[in-house]
């Protein structure tokens, strides 16, 4: 959130200048590559690490569910947003 700030205050701000709108860019681009690095990096280990105490029936039903269902309320819960 504290990197989308600059990008949003190049857009407002650059509406009419080249330069600041190419600023923008690159930082939301930057923000990107962050958020997904991040993402990546953190919490995809982190998730997979909950599974490591279950036998392997109880990890594959519950991997299938919090991924299906976890997905699906995620992406809906975003899109409300």
């Amino acid at each position: 959130a504290l990197i989308s700030i600059p990008f949003f205050i190049c857009i407002f701000m650059g509406v009419d200048n080249p330069a600041r709108l190419t600023l923008a860019v690159a930082l939301g681009t930057a923000q990107s590559l962050l958020s997904k690095t991040a993402k990546y990096a953190l919490f995809d280990p982190t998730t997979q690490m909950a599974y490591i105490p279950l036998d392997e029936e109880s990890k594959v039903k519950g991997k299938a569910a919090i991924d299906v269902l976890g997905s699906r309320m995620g992406k809906s819960g975003g899109a409300m947003i």
